[in-house]
């Protein structure tokens, strides 16, 4: 009943009571066994002078202690910086918060000084007086000055002097001081606290034996603060009383003892105390003795965790940049880690593993399986008594390194008991009201110990029982309450709580009302709580784990864009509000796009953001933030330079290696086909110093314009300078960015995107970073040397179309140009070095056209030898050339194959119908290119002397005028149906390819060209020809019929002396005398054959080639190298040469063409018959005729036929060979010669006869008939005589002409 009332009071009552001042929140189960000591400086701060002095004395926190009995003693040592007075009057009920010594730190530089710092020293022993035990003061005072700071008149100071022989203390400081000089090692500091520490204990000891010699009927009531007055006027004499009195005292002295180092007598005495307060219901106190079993516990099952309490006190906080999940401790994360230890799992053999000491955390877990020693001992079975010696079952603690020799005593608690103990004291202490700072600690330390024993459960559960734990704190101890709870989150990878406590602190720094926010400290620790929402300060890692709750980040981070402006931290709050738009835009609604957008466009207005790292004041490094969408990029595309700058290779003409050898076996190969290509490589090539550009396809995802300025390619590798771009982005509307720039330097260049300037803040948009589209991380290009460039004009007017033809792209100019069939003209072509700094070395000019190869050459002519002799062309320098066009045309109709085999082998000279009007020609033009040429306007004169006009002879018999009117003309198609369709359109490319420099030396050279339209309009044409042989032998007459194709006159030469002039659209037939085939032609022409022939034979067997082609083919070159037609349109400097280029003979007109292989020698009356030559007889004289043949060719003649054939020729186209009353013939007029071998004479003699006076003509001829049968042998053909496939007929030219006269 009287423990009712006392607990009814202890919640009643009125005034001001007895409460502690605020929790230590760094206090572990394990603080339970250490001796408090104040660590304090003193006088003025000079922390970088004495840090080296506090590092040396903290260092000394367990000593080893021999007791009077000569058993060890492990003393451990705390050392606080501040210690509230009023935590000394919880001394009695836990013995640990009791302050036992001071030791304060302080420099002087004078007496004065030194006073004062005792005086410090004096003041603080003062305040703690009631429970000091021991005191030291460490005094560092100036060094000794050098001996060049000595005056004349001062004696030098004695070596080694102390500093306390210099320096006294006041009268009435009463401790210890040690004296050190400043710059002093301090070498056994550390051996003096060791000491001190030493003191202190021998001082508990004393306390302790004290205590434990009490008898039990004198004890006094030991009191918490609070309970004096609960027990004013109850009867302390009673039983209940007396147990209490006890059992507190009892309590009280476990405390000394774990304090002392008795671990086992600790805990007997803490399980004798609970009970004995159990049974008295007094809850306060069996809560402490609750709290006091699990503390010793803990020493003896958890020593490594004094290391781990070093570690977690020195730790800073995490690294900017790391991933959220990297600061989950490795144990919580393996989930076979968190094992809970049950009883019975372990034996007294694991006894060495468990007191086994390490600093690695990764080792909790294996030693908290070793720690239940199975014991079925229970409380009551513990011996009760007060003294040490009979209640220590086990050695002393053991020192962290060392393992603890014996077995864990057996009333120690189960790894799960000390959660469960730790509980039920929290429930004992929930009960007072003024025990609310003890039942806080005690949940800290509960939880501590559950992070030890992998309990994030149970750890979590005692950590949310202080939230509802009510304390009058002020705003500073809440906030360290929240951040306490925060780091123990944090150790059990609870990262979003820990997170949401730290928000909670740095909430209540700024809370509405309060005097003085602390925005800093706020700022800080939503910083901190990044981690905890899935966050980092990297945007580019938030954006790949893309993690976490976006409504929460989204506010996050607008609170922290809060505390930063707040700070005056304009920078800072840019940067969070871009991290905001990169890392949270598809989480956001485009009414928050648009404003959040328009909010950081005002923050910018105060501090442009910029892509560089912010480096905080504590050392806390802020990542750039880009807008890598915004705008949003639709495509990006890497441009070759324009077609006529694009470098190309050089090509070499590759030696001959041999034979191109296969093989299925590939050597190596699987490497080869595995190596992929790199997808980022770039086929094309940049140059050095040349302009080049990318395009990107940019859409503004805002509701508003969107001004991008300052635009720049990002690249990495050779120098590169980008050009600035600005643009105005349209809402939702896709736009065309050609970003441009220049390499400087040659090598590889690394394109890896573009800088942005929008919304106020600059950019670095990189491929590599932009979700959601196909890109590469970059592009790589390579940049060679750099090339000249040229210029290039032509002294022709340029065209208003380009080429159609292929590689049109590298067209830089053209020209244009019409021209008759068979008319010349010269082209100058000027090319201009541009380059200001690299001469042209290399210059190769080639033509490419649309008509075949050969015809190509014969159009177009450039003197390339002429062009290398002005090379090299210097900086800004010029050179010119000529191309020389002729307009290449086939002058001459083909023939219907009736026309050419129309000549009879008896010797018709007059093939009239190789003379019909005959026309193939299939010519095509353009419309659109005018005619430069129209109707004269005069007509030129030429020489009387020289000319004659176009005449329709009807005398003649085959030579008939062609019209070309319509209508006029045989049957077909002839000149008349020819118009400007006969013009011929040519498109032709002048390429040019050039370098120099350095570039020439790697290999690469650019190409242009110089588009040519080329129109050809008919001028004269060839309709019919004919062979008829000449006056002389020597020499043939070529009859043409040639026409005039143009729209005025004509004027042709045709011969070195003779000019015609041919209307428009009119013909005429002309004779034009040329020389024979020579004999030597032939014989050349016919061992081509054979030699053909025989190739053909052993190695192609196909068909063989006929002697009559190449002969044939050999007097169509003879006529057309021979025969050259010079025309001139009168009234104008418009002239031509017509080729007969590819005229076609029949056999006839090659016989008469070639020279004859027959030499004649023929004799009248014994006298040899000159040409032209006057031969004279009488009628019915008989006249002797003489015909001797030899054969020059190299081949024998087989089966010819000489025959003699009188007749009279009336000239008039008429020829009478009806001579048989006119004249005999006396003997054969034909004989056979089987075989005429070369160089073989036949000689033929008769006796003509005349009866008739006139003019008789004696036509003497040679023909052979072909061979009627094939030779047995192949070889007989190679051999045989000139040609026995084909009829021949040889003539005596010109025929003998002899004059009768009468007797």
């Amino acid at each position: 009943m009287r423990a009712a009332v006392g607990l009814m009071l202890s919640h009643g009552g009125g005034g001001v009571e007895p409460a502690m001042s605020r929790p230590d929140y760094e206090q572990s189960a394990l603080h339970h066994s250490c001796l408090l000591v104040l660590l304090r400086g003193v006088g003025p701060s000079r922390a970088r002078v004495l840090q080296r002095a506090f590092e040396k004395v903290r260092r000394v926190s367990h000593i080893r202690v021999n007791d009077s009995a000569g058993n060890p003693r492990s003393i451990w040592i705390r050392f606080v910086h501040d210690h509230p007075v009023e935590h000394n009057d919880w001394g009695d009920f836990q013995t640990h918060r009791r302050l036992l010594g001071l030791i304060t730190i302080g420099r002087f530089d004078n007496q004065t000084e030194l006073n004062e710092l005792c005086r410090q020293h004096e003041s603080l022993k003062v305040r703690y007086g009631s429970t000091l035990y021991e005191s030291r003061a460490i005094f560092f005072g100036p060094d000794e000055p050098p001996l060049d700071t000595i005056g004349e008149g001062q004696a030098p100071p004695i070596s080694g002097r102390r500093l306390q022989d210099e320096f006294t203390t006041p009268s009435n400081f009463r401790s210890q001081a040690f004296f050190y000089r400043e710059q002093d090692t301090c070498a056994d500091l550390e051996s003096r606290i060791g000491d001190f520490a030493s003191a202190l204990f021998w001082v508990l000891e004393s306390r302790r034996l004290e205590r434990s010699r009490e008898k039990a009927d004198k004890v006094s009531l030991l009191l918490a603060p609070f309970e004096k007055r609960d027990f004013v006027g109850l009867d302390m004499e009673s039983r209940n009383n007396r147990k209490r009195c006890v059992g507190r005292v009892m309590k009280n002295l476990a405390d000394l003892s774990l304090q002392a180092g008795l671990v086992d007598d600790a805990l007997s005495l803490y399980h004798n105390a609970n009970e004995t307060l159990k049974s008295v219901g007094d809850s306060l106190w069996v809560g402490a003795s609750e709290e006091g079993l699990c503390a010793a516990s803990a020493m003896l099952l958890y020593p490594q965790m004094r290391e781990i309490e070093t570690l977690h006190r020195n730790s800073s906080l995490q690294e900017a940049g790391t991933s959220p999940l990297k600061s989950t401790p490795e144990k919580w994360r393996a989930s076979d880690a968190t094992k809970k230890v049950t009883a019975g799992e372990v034996t007294a053999n694991n006894v060495d593993s468990a007191q086994r000491v390490t600093s690695n955390s990764s080792s909790c877990s294996s030693v908290s399986s070793l720690v239940t020693t199975a014991t079925n001992s229970s409380a009551s079975d513990t011996p009760s008594t007060s003294s040490s010696s009979s209640t220590s079952t086990i050695s002393a603690a053991p020192i962290p390194g060392h393992q603890r020799n014996g077995d864990l005593p057996g009333n120690i608690l189960k790894a799960e008991e000390i959660t469960n103990y730790y509980r039920k004291a929290i429930i004992n202490y929930s009960k007072y009201r003024h025990a609310a700072t003890i039942e806080t600690e005690a949940a800290l330390k509960a939880s501590r110990i559950c992070i030890e024993q992998n309990r994030p459960l149970d750890v979590a559960m005692f950590l949310q029982n202080i939230l509802y734990i009510n304390l009058s704190m002020s705003e500073a101890e809440k906030v360290k309450r929240f951040e306490i709870i925060t780091e123990l989150y944090q150790q059990i990878g609870y990262q979003r709580k820990a997170a949401y406590f730290q928000r909670l602190a740095a909430l209540q720094h700024v809370k509405q009302g309060s005097q003085a926010p602390d925005w800093n400290q706020s700022y800080r620790l939503m910083l901190g709580s990044f981690t905890g929402y899935l966050l980092c300060l990297d945007p580019l890692e938030v954006l790949e784990n893309a993690a976490g709750w976006p409504a929460l980040q989204i506010d996050l981070v607008q609170t922290l864009i809060t505390a930063a402006r707040r700070l005056g931290h304009s920078a800072l709050a840019t940067r969070h509000m871009t991290f905001l738009l990169q890392t949270q835009w598809d989480n956001m609604s485009p009414t928050e796009q648009s404003e959040m957008a328009v909010q950081l466009q005002n923050l910018s207005a105060q501090c442009e953001g910029s892509p560089v790292p912010l480096v905080l004041e504590n050392g806390t490094v802020i990542p750039p933030a880009n807008l890598t969408d915004l705008p949003y990029c639709l495509d990006c595309q890497v441009k070759d330079l324009p077609a006529h700058l694009r470098p190309q290779r050089i090509k070499v003409a590759k030696a001959d290696s041999g034979p191109f050898l296969f093989t299925p076996i590939h050597f190596n190969s699987v490497d080869r086909r595995d190596k992929k290509k790199d997808k980022n490589k770039i086929a094309f090539l940049w140059v050095q110093n040349d302009l080049s550009e990318v395009t990107v396809r940019l859409r503004n995802p805002l509701p508003f314009e969107l001004a991008v300025t300052d635009m720049r390619l990002l690249t990495n590798g050779v120098v590169f300078e980008s050009l600035p771009q600005t643009i105005v982005l349209q809402p939702h509307v896709p736009t065309y960015v050609s970003l441009h720039g220049t390499p400087i330097e040659t090598g590889q260049l690394d394109l890896q995107g573009y800088s942005t300037h929008t919304l106020g803040v600059k950019s670095n948009c990189r491929l590599k970073h932009m979700r959601g589209r196909s890109f590469p991380p970059n592009y790589l290009v390579d940049v060679i040397p750099a090339l000249p460039r040229i210029g290039v004009k032509t002294s022709l007017p340029q065209t208003a179309t380009f080429s159609n033809m292929n590689s049109a792209d590298i067209v830089v100019t053209s020209a244009s140009l019409t021209l008759y069939n068979g008319e010349s003209s010269c082209c100058t072509i000027t090319i201009t070095n541009e380059s200001t700094t690299l001469p042209l070395e290399y210059l190769e000019v080639g033509i490419n056209s649309n008509v075949e190869q050969e015809l190509q050459k014969k159009i177009f002519r450039i003197d390339e030898e002429a062009l290398k002799t002005k090379l090299p062309v210097p900086p800004l320098g010029s050179i010119d050339f000529d191309l020389h066009i002729y307009a290449e045309a086939d002058f001459v109709c083909p023939q219907p194959p009736a026309s050419l085999n129309s000549g009879a082998a008896g010797g018709d000279y007059g093939a009239a119908a190789s003379l019909a009007p005959y026309s193939n020609m299939s010519t095509s033009g353009h419309a659109s290119l005018p005619s430069r040429v129209g109707s004269p306007q005069h007509r030129r004169h030429e020489p009387q002397n020289s000319s004659f006009r176009s005449t329709i002879s009807a005398g003649q018999h085959s030579l008939a005028a062609l019209s070309l009117q319509p209508g006029g003309g045989g049957g077909g198609a002839g000149p008349s149906s020819l118009g400007s369709q006969y013009s011929q359109h040519i498109e032709a490319q002048v390429r040019l390819k050039y370098s120099g420099g350095e570039a020439l030396t790697a290999g690469y050279c650019r190409q242009c060209a110089v588009s040519f339209n080329l129109e050809l309009l008919p001028s004269a044409q060839i309709t019919s020809w004919d062979v008829l042989p000449a006056e002389v032998a020597s020499q043939f007459y070529l009859v043409l019929d040639i026409s005039n194709l143009t729209a005025q006159e004509m004027s042709l030469n045709y011969t070195d002396t003779k000019n015609i002039l041919i209307e428009a659209k009119e013909s005429c037939r002309v004779p034009i005398p040329v020389d024979r085939c020579s004999l030597e032609q032939v014989v050349a022409a016919r061992a081509a054959e054979v030699a053909e022939n025989l190739e053909r034979e052993l190695c192609f067997r196909t068909q063989l080639l006929s002697f009559n082609d190449a002969l044939s083919k050999l007097c169509s070159i003879h006529i057309a190298e021979r025969v050259k037609i010079n025309w001139l349109l009168t009234g104008t400097d418009i002239q031509g040469v017509a080729s007969l280029r590819g005229i076609v003979l029949s056999q006839s007109m090659v016989d008469l063409t070639a020279v004859s292989p027959l030499q004649w020698s023929i004799s009248f009356q014994e006298t040899p018959v000159q040409p032209h030559s006057e031969i004279a007889c009488t009628v019915g004289q008989r006249s002797l005729l003489s015909i001797q043949l030899a054969n020059q060719s190299l081949q024998p003649l087989r089966n010819l036929v000489l025959s003699i054939k009188f007749y009279q020729d009336y000239l008039n186209g008429m020829e009478n060979y009806n001579l048989e009353t006119r004249v005999a013939i006396s003997g054969p007029n034909k004989i056979a010669i089987p075989l005429l071998e070369k160089q073989e004479q036949r000689q033929h003699t008769c006796s003509v006869i005349f009866f008739t006076p006139g003019r008789f003509k004696a036509s003497i001829e040679c023909s052979s008939n072909p061979q009627q049968k094939q030779s047995e042998h192949q070889s007989d053909m190679f051999s045989s005589s000139y040609d026995e496939q084909q009829a021949h007929v040889w003539k005596f030219i010109p025929p003998i002409e002899v004059t009768v006269v009468e007797q």
